[in-house]
């Protein structure tokens, strides 16, 4: 027998309606608590207040201080928040992946990643002070002998930590040394500025020798000095002739970057009768809007001896169409130097480091920094200068490197008359 239970509708109505009403509530408990434990987030409802003062620390690592080419590398990056019982959300941790690498892998897996920089996402850091720890796996690529990376960590209501992390490569062995320096990044159709430098570091003559930039496409040719001898399109090619040991010839190339965004990547060889080519990669990130930070520096000599006074010129502007923000100038001093004084006030300046916080740059605005050393340690060196300048996270940064020779010692030994 079939038996039909029937109910008025105003005694079932509110029992489903309780009913409904407790699933809803679960589930959204459910949800709040599964977020306050997850790892990640893709979902920021920002700006969240931070509770207390967060003090977050950001630290980096590899694991080969000095890979070759073709090898795989891993990067760990850690932060942390050290003030117990604060908290601050909408964390995100970006990884500037350095030009001269290939992205293979990270755990956690990134939240985006585009252009070389990846992104991972969390909710919040603290109360706790347990340590939140990233790695990311790449492969080294040829033709780069320093890997410069670039992170950064950001928060509601925080100045972002940073760090910089320098890692050297090791290079097939060569008599012809070949670098190129330029900008990592620029505008559409602005002026890209190119330095080749060859060096013949054989303790013997090297002969025929020719340099080769390859442009890449999109870049059109403006000048350079010396005029290359042969062009062809993007192909530029100088015949730089007979190399005396330790002889170096420098090319400053001008081109016009191109009008689509995206990395481009210039190309450049060099070869001579006596040695196997060698060739050298710089990649520019061309966008139609950003904070494009530039930095370059100057010494009063190239060649120096112990006792001198050195003289530091460093010269930095924004070249976007953006204001750059939170803008910091880090310069690291060879070792062996004393630091007299600067023109400008530093945050925090030792004879290994001085630090500049400048602020806010608005676009085309340009500064200088003027830094009196004085030489001393051992002669017969070279003296490398490196500075940076970063911003934040909208802001590209930049890098930039000297050398400077210090003349070897001179022993005077007396003369003794005899007669």
């Amino acid at each position: 027998d079939v038996m039909n239970i029937k109910y008025p509708i105003s005694k079932v109505l509110p029992v489903l309606l309780i009913a409904i009403g407790t699933l809803l509530a679960g589930g959204m408990f459910l949800a709040l608590a599964q977020s306050s434990v997850s790892d990640t987030s893709t979902t920021f409802y920002s700006p969240l207040p931070k509770v207390g003062e967060p003090q977050i620390r950001l630290t980096k690592a590899v694991n080969d201080s000095n890979p070759a080419v073709g090898d795989e590398i891993i990067y760990t990056l850690t932060y942390e928040n050290l003030a117990a019982g604060t908290e601050a959300f909408n964390v995100r941790l970006y990884e500037f992946l350095p030009p001269g690498t290939q992205y293979l892998s990270a755990v956690p897996a990134p939240s985006s990643y585009k252009n070389g920089t990846l992104v991972f996402d969390r909710a919040s850091i603290g109360p706790s002070t347990a340590p939140v720890e990233v790695t990311v796996r790449v492969r080294v690529l040829e033709g780069y002998r320093q890997l410069h990376n670039y992170s950064m960590v950001t928060a509601d209501g925080l100045v972002p930590p940073h760090v910089v992390l320098r890692t050297d490569v090791t290079q097939p062995a060569t008599s012809l040394k070949l670098e190129k320096i330029g900008y990592s990044a620029a505008l559409t159709q602005s002026d890209l500025i190119y330095t080749l430098r060859v060096e013949n570091t054989s303790s013997a003559p090297t002969d025929n020798a020719t340099l080769v930039d390859v442009l890449p496409p999109g870049v059109t040719f403006v000048s350079a000095s010396p005029m290359p001898d042969e062009e062809n399109s993007s192909f530029l090619s100088w015949s730089l002739g007979t190399l005396s040991a330790g002889e170096i010839r420098t090319v400053v190339l001008t081109a016009t970057a191109p009008a689509a965004v995206g990395v481009i990547t210039n190309t450049a060889f060099a070869d001579s009768s006596q040695t196997v080519m060698t060739n050298t990669l710089f990649s520019t990130q061309v966008v139609s809007q950003g904070a494009i930070l530039r930095v370059s520096k100057s010494a009063s000599a190239a060649e120096v001896s112990v006792g001198d006074q050195l003289v530091y010129t460093i010269d930095y502007e924004n070249a976007g169409n953006l204001t750059a923000t939170g803008v910091v100038l880090t310069d690291t001093f060879p070792a062996g130097i004393t630091v007299d004084g600067t023109n400008t006030t530093t945050s925090s300046l030792t004879n290994a480091q001085g630090v500049w916080s400048l602020g806010t740059i608005a676009p085309d605005a340009s500064g200088q920094v003027v830094i009196t050393t004085t030489v001393g340690g051992a002669g017969g060196r070279t003296l490398l200068n490196v500075v940076d300048i970063a911003g934040l996270p909208v802001s590209f940064p930049e890098h930039f490197e000297l050398s400077t020779k210090v003349k070897p010692g001179v022993i005077y030994l007396p003369i003794v008359m005899k007669q």
